[in-house]
């Protein structure tokens, strides 16, 4: 073959215009935005380079969609990178373009497939392919800018004779040979000789093979054919030749025919340049953008390719991954420094290979591996996997004074290379990998698919809170608190409800908890406030003093917000609703925050008029002196005491317990309301042990805000 990283394909020169026809496949929204990162990687993000680069890259897909395929043409593109400044001058000879070329590299094999409209495995050998010759492009331009460039000749001068060629031949610095028909090497120049490190001429004419490559022999044979036919009028070429020590030497070579006196070819010259230096550069590179700079593990880039190829269809049935991410070891680089750190992560990344086998390990970021495995028996292979590892990294590690330990968490995900996709794998990877961060590290977790579902129903549930809120997507029911002596209405709690658009009715057991770890707790119970006072005022202004009173949950962050209070007098004001007639519950968890500022806030809503019940009564940690200092009017006891009145032969320890509280709170001046009140023999035990109100199913479930005038005209559970 020609040189490994380039495909074979039409020769001669590739000519790219300046501009180039828009193509079909290109996405051009991702085409624009590829162009601006590649600008940050060179430019600082100059706009005037990323349209620049937005040209290169139309170049580039143009390349890469052409028929027939020409990768050489992507050369011209790498040059330009060098020549017109694209690439900014640093201080050493190979540091300068390295520095540059290997992110863009790493960028281009990453995103340059969806912009330029690529997939499968062609769309991945030409993309691989034209960006071997960008780079080989860019070397070269790089190299021969630190050449001196003698001025062009304007053609050959007058007065030149036989004698003046044969000068240029044997003083020329580039190698020259002149080769018979057949392939027989008949003469070589003096630069050509010493760079066989031969002693002198050929003392006879010897075949192209003692000089050419076995590897690259049919490919040369082919072309020189190809060249001696006349197809093409020039042949340029990259391979490799064999010195007379055996050093192989990477040449670039131009050859054409030299036609005789009939007009017909006589002989082929071959123009040599050795070019072994720019190939060391290019497989620096190469290397730099496919192995990890510390480690020279594989990257982050490597690992997608092998599970990109793994998936192609004609790799293993299945793969698993391990995903780990070592625990606490940012710290350790910021207390002792980048070098005990870069240590630190050569004897991490030692023990997974040794751990590993003849799985592959990958650095696939600053503190982050992958292992991949090729055809495991099940994700319990995977998983055992992975506690090699753990335990791989449990011994301590001795880094010249310091003894560090390290551990990782580790996401294990095993897929069916037919039923999933490499993107889904490594997302199942990286999930379990965060399941395993949240439980405190150190430990490995496998992919639930059930849980992933229904952490991305929560997400989604979360995601459109602050929306539905603002969509008036929420509802509220009401369930009636009736007093247990008489069955009369005495308030009715409001039940908040979302009518999401998708899932249809929510209840709050979904959703609640979302919101107070997200915030949006706070608008929703303002919401609920607002809507309940407006009810609870319509309930008012229609029954006069047998009017109702309405509870409301509030959540331990509102409790915390410094303005909430103001918020609930101004909600009253503004629905004209009386204070009394506002119940508001608590939990004992709300108040165990910021104790002073929740009494405090508990006391001035007091004050005002407002009615405060403590909420699952019987659950906490409270003492008898806590609770002599909440500001509070009643309790409402926790229905899982309830519970066990409901059997004609009730739970003596229930009843005791019922009872006591009961009493307590009645010594405290308290009215109490007993949860999850669902039979008459629940009714009427809580009625003989002092209950004063009862709220559950027996009573009715909740219902919309008009029913409740009709209900407080009745008695209810007699």
């Amino acid at each position: 073959m020609v040189a490994p990283r380039s495909l074979p394909g039409p020769l001669g020169v590739a000519r790219v215009g300046p501009a180039v026809p828009p193509l079909p496949a290109v996405d051009h929204g991702r085409l624009e935005s590829l162009a601006v990162r590649w600008a940050q990687l060179s430019h600082d993000g100059d706009p005037r380079a990323a349209a620049h680069f937005a040209t290169l890259l139309r170049r580039l897909a143009s390349t890469v969609h052409a028929e027939p395929f020409w990768p050489l043409a992507a050369r011209s593109v790498g040059a330009e990178l060098v020549t017109t400044g694209m690439c900014r001058d640093r201080a050493g000879p190979d540091d300068g373009v390295e520095d540059v070329i290997v992110p863009c590299l790493r960028l281009l094999r990453r995103d340059a497939p969806a912009a330029l409209g690529l997939d499968g495995r062609d769309g991945e050998r030409r993309l691989a392919a034209v960006l071997d010759e960008l780079v080989a492009g860019a070397v070269g331009a790089y190299r021969d800018g630190m050449r001196p460039v003698a001025a062009p000749a304007g053609g050959r001068a007058p007065g030149v004779t036989e004698r003046h060629i044969r000068a240029v031949y044997e003083q020329a610095a580039v190698g020259i040979a002149i080769l018979a028909l057949d392939g027989r090497v008949l003469d070589l120049n003096p630069a050509l000789t010493g760079m066989f490190g031969l002693d002198g001429p050929l003392d006879q004419p010897r075949p192209v093979s003692d000089f050419v490559h076995p590897d690259d022999m049919v490919d040369v044979v082919e072309r020189l054919q190809r060249l001696v036919r006349g197809e093409p009028e020039v042949v340029r070429m990259e391979l490799r030749l064999v010195r007379v020590d055996s050093r192989v030497m990477w040449v670039h070579v131009t050859a054409s025919r030299v036609l005789g006196e009939d007009g017909g070819p006589s002989h082929l010259m071959v123009v040599v340049e050795d070019v072994s230096e720019r190939h060391r550069l290019w497989s620096r590179l190469h290397e730099a953008s496919f192995s990890d700079q510390l480690t020279r593990l594989p990257n982050e880039a490597v690992a997608d390719q092998w599970l990109e190829r793994a998936f192609a269809g004609d790799g293993p049935a299945h793969v698993g991954i391990c995903a780990l991410d070592l625990d606490g070891f940012h710290p350790i680089g910021d207390e002792l420094g980048q070098q005990v750190g870069d240590r630190l992560l050569l004897g991490v990344a030692g023990r997974l290979q040794m751990a590993a086998g003849d799985h592959v390990v990958c650095r696939t970021g600053a503190d982050e591996f992958a292992v991949l495995v090729a055809d495991p028996a099940g994700a319990p292979e995977v998983a055992r996997l992975a506690d090699r590892l753990q335990a791989a990294l449990a011994t301590p590690f001795h880094i010249d004074t310091h003894t560090l330990v390290v551990s990782a968490s580790i996401g294990v995900a095993e897929a069916s290379t037919e039923h999933a996709s490499a993107a889904e794998l490594l997302r199942a990877a990286d999930v379990a990998r965060a399941w395993a961060k949240a439980l405190g590290g150190g430990r490995r977790v496998v992919f639930d698919p059930e849980r992933d579902a229904a952490e991305a129903d929560r997400f989604a549930l979360l995601s459109g809170l602050r929306g539905g809120i603002e969509r008036n997507e929420f509802r509220l029911a009401y369930q009636p608190l009736v007093r247990l002596a008489d069955g009369r209405v005495r308030g009715a709690e409001a039940l908040v409800r979302w009518q999401h658009p998708e899932q249809g009715l929510v209840g709050p057991n979904r959703f609640i908890e979302l919101a107070e770890h997200s915030g949006a707790i706070v608008p929703l119970g303002r919401w609920v406030l607002e809507a309940a006072c407006t009810q609870a005022a319509a309930w008012w202004r229609e029954l006069g003093d047998d009017a109702p009173f309405v509870s409301v949950n509030v959540s331990p962050v509102q409790l915390a917000e410094p303005a909430w209070v103001d918020e609930v007098t101004g909600v009253l004001a503004a629905t004209g609703l009386p204070p009394h007639l506002l119940q508001l519950e608590i939990t004992e968890q709300a108040v165990l925050g910021d104790e002073v500022v929740v009494l405090d806030a508990l006391g001035a809503l007091r004050a005002a008029g407002v009615r405060i019940a403590l909420d699952d009564f019987g659950t906490g940690y409270s003492s008898l002196a806590w609770l002599r200092r909440l500001p509070v009017h009643g309790l409402k006891i926790d229905g899982s005491f309830i519970d066990g009145l409901r059997c004609p032969s009730a739970d003596p320890t229930d009843t005791s317990i019922v009872r006591a509280l009961v009493e307590l709170a009645h010594a405290l001046g308290l009215e109490v309301t007993a949860e999850w009140v669902e039979t008459a023999v629940q009714a009427q035990r809580l009625a003989e042990l002092g209950c004063d109100v009862g709220q559950g199913r027996w009573f009715g479930d909740a219902g919309p805000g008009e029913w409740v005038p009709g209900l407080s005209r009745r008695s209810i559970g007699h």
